[in-house]
């Protein structure tokens, strides 16, 4: 005889419960006393009040002078920026909300709260509000600075903030219902569609500057035209943010928790001031995401088979090459809106964060270095050997933007091989940052701190922020300035001598010594 087991649904008291339970430790774990939070909320609101003067007198300064620019680059700024700004924060959103969540869990409440007899929807559903209103905030308040500087109307502003804001947190709703169905195909095309948006509207921007293409749009057009698209993003959001909800029960916890050890792996790396371990998270995630691949034996002997590997990986993932190809735009782009003498420094800015993805190798055998050592090469070849395809792409690069340095219009000042050297400085520049970024070593936790205002920090930790762009700006520098080309050549030479040698490691240099005197202390006691 079997007996049927009796089954219980969510029992609304004890979600009440549990919440006022999680409410009690929170609050009751304060590690400052009121005062302090006090005296800390005085000095944030004193330096907000000080910034946003500052920020505000910028900005009016910036509206006022471009809108008294009509020339066809300022036109083309004031009519395509906002849409090139709309559409990359979409882009932006849809990715971050693909990679990390949107809504997600920590490990202890994925094993604690989403195995309790619990409605899953309705203890998700304020982090779904929360992250969808923390991306409008944030999207309405890039979209209204971006459309200060271009100098448009009050009106305009308020229309695209409003657009930016809500088709932000509208995709970030779509996102969040992909989730709950575990789709993540329509995610990714809307970012791909979003994407090719954006790079088409600067494209467009530079075709005006350049008079290739003849645009003219009045400015009540434009700001009809946010509007409609601010009330087309607002009838998305509701229409996402019902389904997201719906399906908010039907998360699984392995899902809500990867996403947030991922996103607690980021904010720690972040705290800790180690861009190059969040990059190492976001590799390692998107590796998992992948699976397995099919495995390629490599070949050939020495530094030829370290290169082949490097080929053999861009095969694989042919897609890093976007970044390149989207940064070859920033340069006309610059050049295009009038800022021809930081085109260099910006060009190389984005060049150097797009090569990032290529020196996968270098990165690992940089951070291991007993790897390192077993490899019958010394550092530079290594170096050498491991940077060649990404110095095969900044030439590249430096072919196709050579153009942007000649200049547009009656800004026209360089013949085209005066162009061609900065633009392949400008390549050296970005080449040598990613070096630089890559090969840097983790703060050094082990020596002793240093201190500061903000109190102990450890060795090389506040490095990390200035890492690969100290070195493009001391090349780029000359160039900005309008110095002959010949000192960022000489700088661009004994910055690369010291990154492919790896320059003086003083750690090394001590393992070393370590090691020669146990080896005079060994044969003494033999002796």
């Amino acid at each position: 005889m079997t007996r049927q087991i009796e089954t219980h649904g969510p029992d609304p008291r004890l979600e009440s419960e549990l919440r006022a339970q999680i409410k009690e430790w929170r609050q009751g774990r304060a590690t400052k006393k009121l005062t302090e939070a006090l005296s800390d909320a005085y000095v944030a609101l004193f330096a907000l009040v000080v910034f946003g003067a500052m920020l505000a007198n910028v900005l009016l300064s910036a509206q006022v002078s471009a809108g008294q620019c009509l020339e066809g680059a300022c036109v083309s700024a004031r009519t395509l920026l906002p849409v090139a700004t709309w559409a990359g924060l979409g882009a932006l959103a849809l990715a971050v909300s693909r990679l990390i969540g949107p809504v997600v869990a920590s490990a202890a409440e994925g094993f604690w709260l989403m195995d309790a007899p619990l409605n899953r929807g309705r203890l998700l559903a304020n982090r779904l509000f929360a992250v969808v209103a923390a991306t409008a905030g944030t999207g309405a308040l890039a979209g209204a600075l971006i459309s200060l500087l271009t100098g448009i109307s009050t009106g305009g502003v308020i229309a695209w903030a409003a657009a930016t804001g809500l088709s932000a947190a509208a995709l970030t709703a779509f996102a969040a219902a992909e989730q709950g169905a575990e789709r993540s195909f329509l995610v990714r095309v809307a970012e791909a569609v979003f994407g090719i948006v954006g790079v088409g509207a600067v494209l467009l921007v530079v075709g005006i500057a350049a008079g290739w293409v003849d645009l003219h749009v009045s400015s009540s057009a434009e700001t009809e035209l946010a509007f409609v698209v601010a009330g087309l993003a607002a009838l998305l959001l509701i229409l996402a943010l019902v389904v997201a909800r719906r399906r908010l029960q039907h998360l699984r916890r392995v899902r809500l928790t990867t996403g947030g050890s991922l996103a607690s792996g980021l904010a720690g790396s972040f705290y800790a001031l180690d861009f190059g371990l969040a990059h190492d998270i976001l590799t390692e995630q998107r590796a998992r995401e992948r699976g397995q691949v099919r495995p390629t034996r490599g070949s050939g002997t020495g530094a030829g088979a370290l290169l082949l590997r490097d080929l053999q990986r861009l095969l694989r993932r042919p897609q890093v090459l976007l970044g390149p190809l989207i940064a070859a735009v920033v340069p006309y782009a610059t050049g295009a809106l009038g800022l021809g003498a930081v085109t260099s420094p910006l060009a190389a800015v984005a060049l150097f964060l797009a090569l990032v993805p290529l020196f996968g190798g270098l990165r690992v055998l940089a951070r291991t270095s007993g790897l390192a050592r077993m490899l019958p090469m010394p550092t530079s070849r290594i170096r050498m050997a491991q940077s060649a395809i990404p110095a095969a792409v900044a030439l590249a690069f430096a072919i196709a933007t050579a153009p942007a340095y000649v200049g547009f219009g009656v800004d026209a000042t360089r013949t085209l091989g005066e162009a061609l050297q900065v633009s392949l400085m400008t390549a050296v520049a970005g080449l040598l940052g990613a070096i630089r970024w890559v090969t840097a070593k983790p703060a050094n936790y082990q020596a002793p701190a240093v201190a500061s205002p903000a109190g102990a920090l450890p060795t090389g930790m506040i490095a990390n922020l200035v890492r690969g762009f100290d070195v493009v700006l001391l090349v780029t520098i000359p160039l900005v300035f309008g110095l002959p080309v010949v000192i960022s050549v000489v700088l661009a030479v004994v910055v690369g001598a010291v990154l492919i040698t790896g320059g003086i490691d003083v750690e090394e240099a001590q393992r070393q010594q370590a090691e020669q005197r146990k080896a005079m202390n060994a044969g003494r006691d033999r002796r």
